[in-house]
């Protein structure tokens, strides 16, 4: 979950989309998904937009290209 979804949430909650209960459930789910991902190579950290503001970035000094695309696609399937 990131900011934006997180706000959106919370808008759900305070217009009756969903109730306090769902969205308790949601952002505990959210909080309990490893927030770092080893590949090996590099640690992804898919919390750092709610913890910096800003999302992750990928350092791709030293890194192939089949690494960076690697990257590039664990920071996408958490969104």
């Amino acid at each position: 979950m990131n900011a934006s979804a997180l706000q959106r949430l919370l808008e759900q909650v305070a217009c009756g989309e969903i109730d306090a209960a769902t969205a308790h459930e949601r952002v505990l789910e959210a909080l309990r998904a490893r927030p770092f991902e080893d590949l090996g190579f590099a640690r992804v950290d898919h919390h750092r937009s709610v913890r910096q503001g800003l999302p992750e970035v990928v350092l791709g000094l030293g890194k192939t290209p089949t690494q960076i695309a690697a990257i590039a696609d664990a920071i996408d399937s958490r969104g």
